[in-house]
């Protein structure tokens, strides 16, 4: 990555360089209207509205029109310094902390019990965007792809994900997972948004997007930069102009922003691919029933403090950032629910004694993948393995609520009796990623597709003979035979 040139760092300084207050701030959805326009008022349920202003800095000489900047550093230069920008021939990179200057979580009433931490977005871990983005053969929609990471920059520099969370039916907005500016903290307490983040109009000026899709193509708010309500929208809630060509829109109601990606990107486990990786501190946590956040604050100090409320008290979950980076919590002693400080360490396989050599494990997809193959071609594909584990999880799905209870598939039905079907049954807790005792689609795909991943060597989506071929010392087990000393692992 090769650093921007100074004179885009000029006009940055020259747009940014003045003290812009925002307005109230109410429910993400209730203070647009149809055209887009800000309106000044608030739900008073969230709490009292918050100014938010942007630093004055000096202005240093224009060495470029802003005519002659490029559109993505026009829309992230607000934010500087907290969002970096630079580029090279093919992409514009964003690095960021991830969190917002607005009030976090405040709003969400079914809680992961996660909480917003800071992740390092910069270096090779920076957002990257096309500058020359590229239509695809074959548009992807976010209804069926894309459960899992962003699929959107906010030009705040906080990502966005699927508004579908990662079971692949649920609309967080819908489900009351998302606080007041649309976002909430994932299972790496890493805070973003689900749905467009329409707040940001007011800082990135009415003709400017308020986002960018994965793909490179711009978000733009509820109306065109001429202030006209977006119209004709294709089922990915974009379309192109004359003045701009193709673009995504935000809207109020599914998909609230890209709805897939009109442009080309490469999908690999359920994800855009290549992104940023948000790093966790601490094991995934379990929700919260019955909690609703009611408050968020936070010093320069790098403190921490969650409020909220269960069972008719207010509790607390207080936490920071030390010097060295890593982060301390501090349990409130009157929760009645277990800390996230306080949730124990997965527990670990004891090592394997000095004079007694650990048990080999079966590669178990490489074992079972002549069954899968279904046209016996020799290879398999992960078009094949992905049939393979739908056919499995709607033989156990018997209610068809797309959620597999331990009793569902501790039992049979129709196509589980398979290599997969056993695997989904002897490695269930390993399949149920959130651990709430229940088996989603995502979940079950995302496991099958981490090991698919690991088995494909040169990463063309198809299993090989010479892939597929079983290390020395190691014998195929008929199916529904695994070892029973050490079952096979993904």
């Amino acid at each position: 990555m090769t650093p921007a040139p100074k004179t885009s760092l000029a006009v940055t300084a020259l747009l940014v360089g003045c003290v812009s207050i925002a307005p109230l701030q109410g429910h993400l959805l209730q203070d647009q209207d149809a055209a887009g326009s800000l309106l000044a008022s608030y739900d008073p349920n969230f709490g009292p509205p918050r100014p938010q202003a942007t630093a004055a800095r000096p202005a240093t000489p224009r060495t470029e029109s802003a005519s002659a900047t490029p559109l993505p550093a026009r829309v992230f230069a607000p934010f500087a310094p907290k969002v970096t920008t630079h580029r090279d021939e093919r992409f514009f990179y964003v690095e960021s902390d991830g969190l917002p200057d607005h009030r976090l979580m405040v709003g969400i009433t079914a809680w992961q019990q996660q909480v917003p931490l800071p992740q390092a977005y910069t270096g090779e871990n920076a957002w990257r965007i096309p500058l020359k983005p590229r239509p695809a053969a074959l548009p992807l929609s976010a209804k069926d792809h894309f459960f899992r990471g962003a699929i959107a920059i906010a030009a705040n520099g906080v990502p966005i994900f699927n508004p579908i969370k990662n079971d692949g039916h649920t609309d967080t907005f819908l489900a009351g997972e998302l606080d007041e500016f649309g976002g909430h903290a994932g299972r790496a307490d890493d805070y973003h948004y689900h749905i467009a983040p329409l707040h940001l109009q007011e800082q990135v000026g009415p003709g400017l997007p308020v986002a960018y899709a994965l793909d490179g193509y711009p978000i733009y708010g509820l109306a065109e930069p001429d202030g006209k309500p977006a119209q004709d929208l294709d089922a990915l809630n974009g379309h192109a102009t004359a003045p701009l060509g193709y673009h995504y829109h935000a809207s109020k109601t599914y998909p609230y922003l890209n709805g897939g990606f009109h442009g080309e990107v490469t999908e690999r486990e359920g994800q855009v691919d290549p992104q940023p990786r948000a790093k966790p501190v601490r094991p995934a946590q379990k929700p919260l029933r019955g909690a609703t956040i009611t408050g968020f604050t936070r010093a320069s100090t790098g403190n921490f403090e969650l409020q909220y409320r269960l069972d008719g008290k207010t509790l607390v979950v207080r936490y920071a950032i030390k010097p060295d980076g890593s982060t301390r919590f501090e349990p409130d002693p009157n929760s009645a629910a277990r800390s996230p400080a306080s949730e124990p360490p997965p527990p670990r396989e004891a090592p394997p004694s000095a004079n007694q050599p650990a048990p080999a494990r079966q590669p178990w997809l490489k074992v079972h993948a002549k069954e899968m193959d279904t046209d016996g071609d020799g290879t398999l594909t992960r078009e094949e393995l992905a049939s393979e584990t739908k056919k499995v999880f709607s033989g156990y799905d018997h209610d068809g609520d797309h959620r597999l209870t331990t009793a569902e598939y501790a039992g049979s039905g129709p196509g589980v009796r398979s290599a997969m079907g056993g695997f989904l049954r002897q490695h269930a807790k390993e399949v149920d990623a959130d651990g709430d005792g229940v088996i989603l689609p995502a979940e079950l795909d995302a496991t099958a597709g981490r090991m698919f991943t690991k088995t494909d060597l040169n990463h063309d989506g198809r299993l090989a003979p010479d892939e597929l071929t079983l290390p020395p010392g190691y014998q195929a087990t008929p199916p529904g035979q695994e070892t029973s000393s050490r079952p096979p692992r993904p």
